[in-house]
C-alpha cells in the first residue's frame, strides 16, 4: 500500500519534470556551437523572468524525483 502511495507522485513528478525540461530554451544553438563553432562564450550570469522560474521549478522537481526514487527503493512492495 505504501509503495503505491509513493509510486503515484513519482510518476506525476516524472511527467512534470519532462514537460518543464522540454519547455526550457536551450542555452546554446546546438552541439556545434558548444564545441567552439560559434562566437559566443559561456554565460555564467543569472537568468531572470520565466527562464529563471522554470530553472527553479526544474531543480525542485529534480530533488523531489530523487527523494521519491530513494523512497521507492526503501519501501517494501
Amino acid at each position: 500500500m505504501l509503495f503505491w502511495l509513493i509510486l503515484t507522485p513519482f510518476v506525476l513528478v516524472s511527467l512534470l519534470l519532462t514537460l518543464i525540461i522540454l519547455m526550457q530554451e536551450p542555452k546554446q544553438a546546438g552541439l556545434g556551437e558548444g564545441l567552439g563553432g560559434g562566437g559566443g562564450g559561456i554565460d555564467f550570469g543569472t537568468r531572470g523572468g520565466t527562464a529563471g522560474g522554470l530553472q527553479r521549478v526544474t531543480i525542485y522537481l529534480g530533488v523531489a524525483w530523487g527523494v521519491l526514487a530513494l523512497l521507492l527503493q526503501a519501501v517494501p512492495r
